[in-house]
């Protein structure tokens, strides 16, 4: 998908942007080697908290579908390990800080791993994980803003 740079000038991908310009100007690196970086770990990272991620090896490689084959597992918060577990639904026992897929049903030798990443317009999608689902998608192109 390509957006035309007037469409990549507004909104978020442009406060971003700014963000990511500004951090690389107070740490004295290169603007276009942060902005590279960002974008490796956000379109990789689960949202763990509000202001926080997480990196799950192998989680990335799950692709997104609105008919999900797979869930994502989180017991407490992800890397924050305190002793305590957490029953999931799926009646395995997971210690908190850990996290993982967990398939609904059993999957065929080669079949992808599909996981809901939410019902995100395309902007969203885009800036935040990389790819757009183009005219498919149900919650349109924009995010609404207020």
């Amino acid at each position: 998908v390509f957006w035309s740079p007037s469409r990549l000038s507004s909104g978020p991908f442009q406060a971003r942007r700014r963000s990511l310009r500004s951090a690389a100007e107070r740490l004295g690196i290169d603007p276009e080697r942060l902005t590279w970086a960002h974008a490796l770990v956000s379109t990789r990272a689960v949202g763990a908290s509000i202001n926080a991620c997480a990196l799950i090896p192998g989680v990335d490689l799950a692709n997104h579908s609105s008919t999900p084959n797979a869930d994502l597992v989180v017991a407490g918060e992800p890397g924050i390990r305190t002793g305590r577990a957490t029953v999931t639904t799926y009646r395995k026992v997971w210690e908190h800080g850990s996290a993982g897929l967990v398939a609904k049903r059993d999957l065929v030798a080669g079949e992808a791993v599909r996981i809901s990443y939410g019902s995100y317009p395309n902007q969203r999608l885009l800036l935040d994980y990389g790819f757009s689902l183009g005219s498919a998608n149900p919650a349109g192109d924009l995010e609404e803003t207020s």
